[in-house]
Formats: C-alpha cells, sequence, structure tokens
C-alpha cells in the first residue's frame, strides 16, 4: 500500500524556489494521475499564463528539485506547457463583485498584464495602456518565435479581454499623475527595461552595430535587417543567445563574446546547449575594446577572486589583444529602467524607487513594479511582482489585499511509488537541426500525455 502523504503542509524546495508560490508537488501529483484539467487549475491559482510559462518560465524551481540528489530534476516546465496544452476548455473568464475602483496599468508586459488579471479579479474596472500596437510586451515583441509563438501570447492574454479588461494598444503614456487626473483611482505603472546598456567602447555608435533587443524587435515585426554572412554577439544573457540564434536563422555565421567563462553566462543552460546545437561558436573570456567598420579589437580574460555574487572577477590577459571581423556586430550587454521619463523617482539603475512589499512609488496612488524596479528579471518574477502589485493597490483602494483561491481544495491521499532513483529526465524530441537552421518554427516539442505522466512519477512528492 502506498505510503500517506504527511508533508502536504510543508513548502517545498521547487515551490519555494517559484517565484509565483505556484503548488507544484500538487499539479504534478495530478499529472502523475492524468489529471491534467485539475493540474491546470492550480497552476492557474498564481499564475494566469501558464502556457506561456510553460514554453518560456526560466524554471527556477527544478534548479531546487530534491530529486537532482539521485540523477535529475523533474521537467517542471514541460510538465506546466502539457498540462495547458492538454486542456482544451476555455479557460473561465472570474471576475470578482465590482467596487467601482478603475485603475489604469502602464505597460502590457507579464508584470503589467498579470496584475491587470488579479485586479479584474478583485473587482475594480482596468484599463491597460502600451505604447505598442500588441499587449504582451517582451513577450510578444523580443522572445522569438521558436522559443514562443504569438499565437500562444494571444492566446493567453484573449483571457483578460473576456474577463473586462481593457488593452489600449499604440497609446503612450506620459504622466501617470494625467491618469489620476482623468479618474482613474490607482495607476501601477510597469514599462520594464528596455533602454540598452552600453559598453562605453569606441565605435559602438557605427552603423555596423545594432541593439540585441532592436535586433529581435525587428525579426518579431516581420523584418529581416541585413546583417551580412559573419555576426558577433557580445553578451552572455538570454538576450545574446536569442539574437544569436536568430541570426543564424537568417543565414549568417555567429560567435558569441562574453567576457567570463561558459559556466557564469546568465543566459539558461538548456538555451545555450541549444545555440551551440545550432552552430553558434562561443569564445568565452574575452572582452571587447574598440570596434571600427569591420572588425572589434578584443583581450582575453582571466578570473581573479569573486565579486558579490559569487561570479569570477574578469581581469585582462597582459599583450592578448586580437581582431575579429565581422559584418554586424550586435550589442546585447544589457537592458536598464528608465523611471525618469515617467516623472517617478529612480535610483542610480533607473530603477523606480518603491517603498519595500507595497510597491507605491513617493506620488501618492501611483505604484512600480517588474523590471521597472528589479531591473531585468525573468516572466515568472514579473508575474508575481504583478500579482503582489494587485493585492497592495487593492488594500490601497480599501480592500482587504486577498486574492480569492481558484480551481481545486488541497487535499491529502495516496501517493503512487516514485519512479526508482537512476531513471533520468525524459528529455523532450526537438525540430531537426536543419530546419531549426533555417526557421522560427518551435524548437522544442511537447511531451506526449503518456510520457508526461511517466516523468511526473519522477516527483518525489517533497
Amino acid at each position: 500500500m502506498a505510503k500517506k502523504d504527511t508533508r502536504l503542509n510543508s513548502t517545498s524546495p521547487c515551490r519555494s524556489a517559484c517565484p509565483a508560490g505556484v503548488d507544484i508537488p500538487q499539479y504534478i501529483r495530478l499529472i502523475k494521475a492524468g489529471d491534467f484539467a485539475g493540474a491546470l487549475d492550480v497552476i492557474r491559482r498564481h499564475i494566469p499564463f501558464p502556457l506561456i510559462c510553460g514554453f518560456a518560465c526560466a524554471h527556477p524551481c527544478e534548479a531546487q528539485c530534491a530529486r537532482a540528489q539521485f540523477d535529475d530534476p523533474v521537467a517542471i516546465r514541460r510538465l506546466k506547457r502539457l498540462a495547458a496544452e492538454q486542456d482544451d476548455r476555455t479557460p473561465e473568464a472570474i471576475t470578482g463583485p465590482r467596487t467601482g475602483k478603475k485603475v489604469a496599468v502602464v505597460g502590457a508586459g507579464p508584470c503589467g498584464l498579470s496584475a491587470a488579471y488579479y485586479l479584474n479579479l478583485l473587482g475594480h474596472s482596468v484599463a491597460v495602456f502600451d505604447a505598442q500596437p500588441q499587449a504582451g510586451g517582451m513577450l510578444r515583441y523580443c522572445i522569438p518565435a521558436y522559443r514562443l509563438p504569438d499565437e500562444v501570447v494571444s492566446r493567453e492574454i484573449s483571457l483578460l479581454q473576456r474577463a473586462g479588461v481593457e488593452l489600449h494598444g499604440a497609446t503612450r503614456v506620459a504622466s501617470p499623475q494625467a491618469l489620476l487626473a482623468g479618474g482613474f483611482d490607482a495607476v501601477f505603472v510597469a514599462t520594464g527595461a528596455w533602454t540598452p546598456s552600453r559598453m562605453g567602447i569606441e565605435g559602438e555608435d557605427l552603423p555596423t552595430v545594432i541593439d540585441g533587443l532592436q535586433f529581435l524587435q525587428q525579426l518579431k515585426l516581420g523584418e529581416k535587417p541585413a546583417i551580412g554572412p559573419r555576426v558577433i554577439v557580445v553578451g552572455g544573457g538570454n538576450t545574446a543567445i536569442d539574437a544569436a540564434r536568430a541570426a543564424v536563422r537568417l543565414g549568417a555565421t555567429v560567435e558569441i563574446v562574453y567576457r567570463r567563462s561558459r559556466a557564469e553566462m546568465p543566459a539558461d543552460a538548456e538555451e545555450i546547449e541549444e545555440a551551440l546545437e545550432e552552430g553558434v561558436t562561443l569564445k568565452a573570456l574575452t572582452l571587447p575594446l574598440k570596434i571600427e567598420d569591420g572588425s572589434v579589437t578584443c583581450v582575453a580574460m582571466r578570473l581573479q577572486g569573486f565579486d558579490a555574487d559569487g561570479r569570477g572577477i574578469p581581469e585582462p590577459v597582459a599583450g592578448s589583444e586580437h581582431v575579429l571581423a565581422f559584418d554586424t556586430l550586435i550589442m546585447a550587454v544589457g537592458q536598464s529602467a528608465d523611471a525618469a521619463a515617467l516623472a517617478l523617482e529612480q535610483d542610480r539603475k533607473g530603477r523606480a524607487v518603491v517603498a519595500g512589499e507595497s510597491l507605491a512609488t513617493s506620488l501618492a496612488g501611483i505604484f512600480a513594479g517588474g523590471d521597472l524596479v528589479t531591473g531585468p528579471a525573468n516572466i515568472v518574477e514579473a508575474i508575481a511582482q504583478g500579482r503582489r502589485a494587485s493585492e497592495a493597490i487593492d488594500r490601497y483602494l480599501g480592500g482587504a489585499g486577498i486574492l480569492p483561491e481558484t480551481g481545486l481544495t488541497e487535499q491529502e491521499g495516496d501517493l503512487a511509488e516514485t519512479a526508482p532513483r537512476g531513471s533520468a529526465q525524459l528529455a523532450a524530441e526537438k525540430l531537426d537541426l536543419a530546419r531549426r537552421r533555417t526557421s522560427f518554427e518551435v524548437v522544442e516539442q511537447s511531451y506526449q500525455a503518456a510520457q508526461a505522466v511517466a516523468e511526473a512519477a519522477r516527483c518525489l512528492s517533497c
């Protein structure tokens, strides 16, 4: 007889690592039982966009999965995607009793849209404003289609529209104070971090040097930048990897230049590996010094000591200067926020200054969150910030700031036996490599239902 689970009231390592607090063990138990609809209900309690996260979440939960002590972590993100894909119900547009309060959200990225979803659930009327024609922010305009198709973004956002959230595209807001003066009771600013960082080296302004986000945006808008046959990408984050893989699909030979080692690249390890599979080369421990038309002078680096984040501190190796040739150099060394553009108090990095957990700015009735406050983060962190903002704004408007729980009630029960130790994570099938190099089709294929049940059986039910 299977053991009775006595640990359901504790917090598992994977759930603790999830910024949104998703009850991962419970939804995996439901997948193990073949109840995909129930699993999706559990996920939706804390994430309004489960399919988006199933495709593109950074999955910090997997890094803390206890199963990794014995073999591989459970494929939590892939299981989330499978649950969302298997369930063919049109998500119910749940709304709470109307409060008569109106909230404006500035920025239609994952943080702003999540705040709008939950504020609407709490009974407030919500209008979202964004400078881009369509809602989605970086989800729609920067993440390449081979990782996150537009139709997935549109499908998830349609839930907000069915629930009554107003979406106003191609509408740039110059002043959140003006929105208050125009009749809104509160404003939430979540405009992200779109300002490209610069290295401060000679030649960055040359026409052959382009910004990583700008390049990705052009591709998502249907343009095909003339980048030539040789491309160098500078940077080690997800934007750099996305830009490199996109350039391969345009027919270029691509090399990534990064000043630290591969192990210290902030990009997702899976994305780095897929880039290398597709023919991208990595020149680690290399720092650009000067850019000229068609070439960049670099110096080799070595790591000495550690910084505050535990990463090696790079320093130049004397006499190691060398020149690399290119047709286009894509600069992807990071982005920053620009809170001052909306007349918000900002810190030295351009991030909006807010009052702790309340996310309140120094201007009464105006709140801020997401990348505008944290600096560049990932999708699930943005969603968590939006949820937190909705609770804070609800309290400001006189509510309790408590979101209603939806979906299944957590119950104890007998657990099926766990797959034996030594059972490796089930790899997802990938698009044929030749097609990957020449198209923007989705690379990672979804699990089949039986595969998901087998993978879920590896969960230790911590």
